[in-house]
């Protein structure tokens, strides 16, 4: 490594916040930057209870007062009425080589797109989501409108965009309606920490969902399948981990359909590697994704993967190999999917293996930051 860098990392959500990935993303790429030398000074929206300013060698974290907003809007969205002066502060002191802004839809990106016209600051983006698939009309054309807006402005600000996945690539050249491409930095895992259980062959049938409780990421339907499956499989579990807006109608629907006693919701849980060796089979039945991270984490958790084919996550999931695509809200072929590996605990297994051969080899979060590096040290030096 040669130059040494000072970077202000702009994201609406950051630890001890959980529950979405941009900000486990933002807090593995943060750590190995500070191990490569750099300085980094992490702008972000309080959340939950937290310190406003935290210090440690290397990194120093700021958060503005704010209001998640996700449990009236459904999606992961905060506010606050800090961020822009915060910024200017933290700019003037600071003096950044290089600012990197996380999520299209985040208001910490929209502040460090504005910034940029008045500081000329090299700016880099990463774009989290892709195209959405499956939603409602007015969601899908909330998210239209607001791309070809303001989420196309943050893209001719930037410098740099970086995706997520090929498919948050070309969702992101549609964006922005002409060149550069951005460049594909996938998502890693963290193979010490969620790896297959060690002595396998469990008897329990247990289906795993980790995600906001949010409806792009398909939660309904993973129930009406649930109730399909347990005609097949009456001892098969659902665990359910994550919190959101739709858990209490979720529960309801559990209970109208009479399955109460084989779907478990959990809260927010910080065992989810835990989680994971106990389970047979990980679902994601989403309608908008980028690069998931739980599907990483289930893959080198040793476990077969039913998903939607949205996003990056075909580029993760491949049909009949490591796991099952299904198409987007479609119940029934989601419950098929599942009743298959259950059905044949041989090939789950085998799947699960292969998926835990494709992560090792492809996803790790050092090779992530060696390649943001790149392009911090390569915007910096073209803006000397």
């Amino acid at each position: 490594m040669g130059q040494i860098l000072r970077i202000l990392m702009f994201s609406d959500y950051y630890f001890p916040h959980t529950g979405g990935g941009v900000e486990q993303v933002v807090r593995q790429l943060c750590d190995r930057l500070v191990k490569r030398g750099h300085t980094v000074m992490i702008l972000t929206i309080r959340t939950c209870p937290s310190l406003t300013l935290e210090t440690s060698p290397g990194l120093t974290i700021h958060r503005v007062p704010g209001l998640d907003m996700t449990k009236w809007l459904g999606i992961q969205q905060a506010l606050s009425t800090r961020i822009f002066g915060t910024s200017i502060r933290l700019i003037r002191n600071f003096r950044p080589d290089v600012i990197h802004a996380h999520n299209l839809f985040f208001r910490t990106t929209e502040t460090a797109a504005i910034l940029k016209l008045f500081f000329g600051i090299p700016l880099v983006t990463t774009l989290h989501l892709g195209k959405p698939q499956g939603g409602s009309w007015m969601f899908n054309r909330i998210i239209r409108v607001y791309e070809l807006t303001f989420g196309r402005f943050i893209v001719h600000q930037s410098d740099h965009t970086i995706a997520v996945s090929q498919a948050v690539a070309e969702h992101t050249r549609q964006i922005s309606g002409h060149p550069p491409p951005p460049t594909v930095i996938p998502n890693g895992v963290d193979t010490v920490l969620f790896h297959p259980e060690q002595n396998p062959g469990h008897p329990a049938q247990v289906v795993l969902f980790v995600a906001r409780m949010v409806p792009n990421k398909g939660p309904k339907t993973l129930v009406r399948a649930a109730a399909l499956v347990l005609h097949h499989h009456p001892q098969a579990q659902f665990v359910l981990v994550g919190d959101g807006p739709l858990r209490n109608q979720l529960q309801e629907q559990v209970n109208h359909l009479g399955i109460e006693q084989a779907v478990q919701f959990l809260g927010l849980r910080h065992d989810v590697p835990d989680l994971m060796r106990q389970a047979n089979v990980f679902v994601r039945p989403s309608t908008l994704e980028g690069m998931p991270l739980t599907i990483l984490e289930a893959m080198a958790s040793g476990l077969p993967v039913v998903a939607t084919p949205v996003g990056g996550t075909p580029e993760l999931v491949k049909d009949g190999v490591n796991g099952y695509l299904v198409p987007v809200n479609d119940h029934d072929a989601l419950a098929n999917s599942i009743i298959k590996l259950l059905d044949n605990p041989s090939l789950a297994e085998k799947m699960g293996q292969r998926g835990r051969e494709m992560v090792e080899m492809d996803y790790t979060w050092d090779a992530a930051a060696e390649q943001t590096e790149r392009v911090y040290l390569e915007e910096a030096l073209r803006n000397r």
